[in-house]
């Protein structure tokens, strides 16, 4: 099982501090790369850091939304979509480079990854930046979502995700940060739906149970008692005898 988290998105030095501190215990990151914040600096830190720590790297690309941290949709065509992931992705390579070392996967931000998730069409243009780049990496995307289809068809390694801070709909798609109950803030439910999700393959939606497979289990960085919950949950799972490591 791996455990994943986004990161790049800190503006403070006590939020990178987080961030380098949570690259001691998850596996693999997702790293903002200028569409809904980030910049050259701040993708260097992230990936020296993880580099050290021995956790593979991808970049978080986004709807182009530094206003709305790309947590919304916005208008745009799919040609200017495609072109600002494809730039994205470029900028976060070539960092990687320059610490010698190299992407292992790919996982969109906020809205993006909601809306891709349930359209071919954006599947079509979000795997297209990816080829525009020469890439074969490991997509990471929700279970069961459009996108494990088209990543399919162009012989992409799909790696199905699942959240332990987020709340989810009977669809499985996830519950709006709008809404109220979003967002799971208690540590002992975070633990509660990351067993679940493990050990069960299921996840239980207003006391009803439903599939959900995960090879990765994603905690948001900026979420509260993040790296707390992220500590407990790897060695509470630990305990039952789950292995820690990269999917690729």
């Amino acid at each position: 099982m791996d455990l994943n988290a986004d990161l790049g998105e800190f503006t403070t030095t006590g939020e990178l501090d987080l961030e380098l501190k949570l690259l001691e215990i998850v596996t693999s990151c997702n790293i903002a790369c200028g569409g809904h914040i980030g910049d050259e600096a701040s993708i260097s830190k992230i990936i020296a850091a993880a580099k050290e720590q021995g956790v593979a790297v991808g970049p978080h690309p986004s709807y182009p939304d530094i206003e709305g941290f790309g947590r919304r949709s916005i208008d745009i065509s799919k040609h200017d979509l495609r072109d600002s992931l494809s730039s994205q992705i470029k900028e976060f390579l070539d960092v990687a480079k320059s610490h010698d070392t190299s992407a292992r996967h790919i996982k969109l931000h906020g809205q993006l990854y909601n809306d891709v998730s349930r359209s071919r069409e954006l599947s079509e243009v979000f795997i297209s930046a990816i080829k525009d780049n020469d890439l074969s990496l490991n997509v990471v995307g929700p279970f069961g979502s459009i996108t494990e289809e088209v990543c399919s068809k162009y012989e992409l390694p799909f790696i199905s995700e699942a959240f332990v801070d987020r709340r989810y709909n009977e669809n499985l798609s996830l519950v709006s940060r709008s809404k109220d109950h979003a967002l799971i803030n208690s540590i002992d439910k975070r633990l509660s739906q990351a067993k679940l999700i493990v050990l069960d393959q299921s996840i239980l939606i207003d006391g009803k149970k439903f599939n959900m497979h995960a090879q990765t289990l994603c905690i948001h960085g900026d979420s509260p008692n993040a790296l707390e919950s992220a500590q407990l949950l790897k060695a509470a799972l630990e305990s039952e005898g789950v292995k820690f490591k990269y999917y690729g």
